[in-house]
Parts: C-alpha cells; structure tokens; sequence
C-alpha cells in the first residue's frame, strides 16, 4: 500500500506543477526564459589586424574589407542598417601606422544587411596610389561599429577590426630558383621554390619555405639539397630604375656576402669565365616570364660563388 501511495502522491505533484508551469511559468513569475540577443559583429575580431599584402603601383588597388555578420538563430526578417566610423586609435593601439586620409576610400560606411541574409562582405577598400607609401612601414584603417537598427545589439568584444597593409615591391613574390654552388663538393644543380620578401621600396631577401626561414640551398647531390643555415642569409637591393642590382649582402651578422661580378671557372656556363656577370631583374611580357638573375659569394671567395635564375610564379599570400 507505501508504495501505491507514494506513486499517486508522485502524480498528483506533477499535475500540480503542470498547472504552475501553465500558469506561473508562461507569465513570467516563476521557472527561467532564454529570450534571444541579436547583434551584429566584425567576427575577425578576434584576430585583428587583418593584415593584407599589395603591392606598390601607381594605378588605384582595391581589396576586400572586414565583414559583418549578424548574431542570431535566423536570417534578418528586414533590411538591417549599420553605420560604421574610422578609428586611428584602433590603429595605433595595434602597433600600426594609419593609412594617411586622402590615400584610400572606403566604398561606403553606411552597411545593409538585406532581408533574408546575416552578412555583409562587400566592404572595399581602394589604395590610390600605393607607390607613395613607405614598404618599411606596417599601415592600417581602424573601423568600428557605432549603430545599428532592427533590434540588433552591437557586440562589445566584436565592434571593432583593423585591416592592416604591408607594400610589396615589384620584386616581391614566389619563384622558382634553378642554380649551383661552385664550391667542391657542393657543386650539383638545385631547384625549389623560394619566396622573395620586400624588405624596402627596392629589396628583396630569400626565404626558403621548406626550412621557413631566411637562407639558402645548396646541391648535396644530384637528388637532394641542404644548407649553410640561416648564416647565409641573402638579400638584394635594386636600382629602381634600370632594375640592376646594386648589392647583394647577408642580412646575418657575421659572414660577408658580396655580388660575384666577374665569371669564375665553375661559374655561369652561359658567359665566357671572365666575362662579366650582371645582377638583375628582368620583367617578363607576362609576369610569369619574369625573372632574377642573382650572382654573389660569400667571404670574398670566388670559389665560394652562387650562380641563381629566379622565375616568378606567383604572388606571396
């Protein structure tokens, strides 16, 4: 009989606390309601700046700006309206250099997330001339989120973003590197990919990818490469102009790098030894049929010569 008892005693506060939750419950007085926050964010936030690379040129280069989303369970029910504003403080505070007013435009800061979508990715950023700013200089544009309609909160740890932007010179890129050391025994032909970085408005360094570091191959045998380390770490500067190289030196402290300027024996089988070698870069009809010849040895030592062809395959990410 306990336990029959116990059973209807069971049912009967379940029936009582269904009419509390019909009652109580539903009219906000007791129980808890999960009602839905919506707002609107920049979700590369939390990685900002977003840093992009262009390269100088005179002609106006547009890149894709930040994104908005809206934070929601559903797509916008209306059109939405988002107002943003720059901030060079944002700028600043990320160690950054503002991108200076009049250089760039914005193609509009008045955001609308149309109805039946939850994102906006269509902000564009064109740089007028990006041959006036300084490749030694890290810039930015700080955006930040100041309303928004519609029943959207703007998120407190996602209202603002920078877009930074580093300058690539037209030297800057992804090649592949076909050449020889002449120093015995490290004589075989090597051939990888090498990423040529801007380190100024008119120099590039080498930075092999598969170390990923700064330096250099050489031909251990007719199948495989290996290196001096990041102690033998090249770099070039080039005449604007007329594309020349005017030094190749090591960007390591220690080891003296030097352009090879006359053809040694075990040199460059397309020019007499003695002749001259030239250091350059050649622009191709296409960019793909660009090039860099780079000649240099290192301690002085003529058998101590690297004989390099870079072609452009592509630019750096």
């Amino acid at each position: 009989m306990k336990k029959l008892s116990l059973i209807i005693t069971l049912v009967s506060f379940m029936a009582l606390t269904g009419c509390l939750k019909d009652k109580e419950f539903e009219s906000y007085r007791t129980g808890m309601v999960i009602s839905e926050v919506k707002g609107v964010a920049f979700p590369q936030a939390a990685s900002s700046p977003i840093v992009v690379g262009i390269t100088g040129q005179a002609a106006p280069l547009t890149v894709t700006g930040p994104f908005l989303t809206l934070e929601a369970d559903r797509p916008a029910s209306s059109d939405v309206h988002i107002k943003l504003a720059f901030d060079d403080a944002l700028v600043t505070a990320a160690g950054m250099t503002p991108l200076p007013a009049g250089s760039y435009s914005v193609n509009t800061l008045d955001i609308t997330i149309p109805a039946g979508k939850s994102f906006y990715d269509q902000l564009k950023v064109t740089v007028n001339n990006s041959n006036t700013l300084d490749p030694n200089i890290s810039y930015g544009i700080g955006f930040k989120i100041v309303s928004v309609d519609g029943g959207y909160t703007i998120a407190a740890n996602s209202r603002n973003v920078v877009l930074g932007f580093t300058i690539k010179n037209k030297y800057d890129g992804i090649y592949t590197l076909k050449g020889h050391h002449n120093r015995t025994p490290y004589t075989f032909p090597y051939e990888t990919e090498m990423h040529m970085v801007t380190k100024g408005p008119n120099e590039v360094y080498f930075f092999w990818p598969d170390v990923n570091s700064i330096g250099h191959p050489i031909g251990i045998s007719a199948t495989s490469m290996s290196w001096y380390g990041a102690a033998i770490a090249p770099s070039i500067v080039f005449n604007q102009a007329t594309d020349l190289a005017t030094d190749i030196y090591n960007q390591t402290p220690g080891t003296v790098i030097s352009m090879q300027t006359i053809n040694p024996a075990g040199g460059d089988n397309n020019v007499a030894v003695g002749e001259t070698l030239v250091s350059r870069y050649v622009a191709g009809a296409t960019p793909t049929q660009s090039k860099i010849y780079a000649y240099w040895r290192y301690a002085n030592n003529d058998l101590r010569a690297f004989f390099d062809t870079l072609t452009y395959v592509g630019p750096r990410p």
